[in-house]
């Protein structure tokens, strides 16, 4: 039964190997996912700022040519002024004049007001873009490993596979049954409960009683954790690592 129990040692390693990289297969695309939405993220920043900005300026632009429109149209009104003949013709060339100076002051002032929200706009673009650099160049290696990780997963899990294939015939076919029957239920894969002079179920941690662990460390026979299930296998001061459910 020794025998049985080193192998089974090794098999659960194999294992948690394995489930290391299943569980990697589940959570890494998730995380690229992640790493793409933050860059993602930053880039509708970067253009939502830019597009402000470039909406501001563009308004300026507009106002100017307003200006210069109504400029033209205030020279040719006041220039009509010397030919009038009639009170009614004065009073329309005043009106059209009044308007023009009013479009030409209202649209400086706006002006005036859009310059500096322009200028702001401007700088909260450039600082989007730089935010959004830093963050394209910190995430994009990261998001080019993870995918070429999770490409290689199914080929690394394959050459393990074959490892366990090599140990597996070595353990009786009983025993290995019952190991398996507790791994398919577990969601960390760990079936084996490695107990020391702790007298502790590694597992769960339940103290056991003395006979108990005399019967244990005699390796004689397959003993399960009454608690939680688990196969006791007696490595005196050697314990596998703990394993995240």
């Amino acid at each position: 039964m020794l025998r049985n129990f080193e192998c089974l040692l090794q098999v659960q390693e194999i294992d948690l190997r394995i489930h290391e990289q299943e569980l990697a297969k589940r959570e890494l695309p998730e995380t690229v996912k992640t790493l793409e939405q933050t860059v993602e993220t930053a880039h509708k920043a970067m253009e939502a700022a830019m597009t402000k900005a470039d909406d501001a300026e563009k308004e300026i632009r507009a106002l100017d040519e307003g200006v210069v429109l109504a400029q033209a149209h205030l020279e040719r009104s006041e220039g009509r002024l010397n030919a009038i003949k009639t009170n009614r013709e004065y009073d329309a060339v005043h009106a059209e004049i009044e308007t023009q100076k009013n479009i030409i002051q209202t649209s400086e002032g706006r002006k005036k007001k859009l310059t500096d929200e322009a200028a702001q706009q401007k700088t909260r673009a450039e600082a989007a873009k730089t935010d959004y650099e830093a963050i394209k160049a910190e995430n994009e290696p990261k998001i080019a490993e993870l995918r070429t990780k999770i490409a290689s997963i199914d080929s690394v899990i394959a050459g393990i596979a074959k490892e366990r294939e090599a140990v597996v015939p070595l353990i009786n076919k009983s025993v290995l049954r019952t190991y398996d029957l507790i791994r398919n239920r577990r969601k960390n894969g760990q079936v084996l409960s490695c107990v020391t002079e702790t007298r502790l179920c590694s597992v769960c941690h339940k103290v056991l009683e003395a006979q108990l662990l005399s019967e244990i460390k005699r390796s004689s026979k397959l003993l399960m954790c009454q608690n939680c299930g688990s196969i006791f296998i007696w490595t005196g001061t050697t314990k596998l690592p703990d394993r995240k459910a």
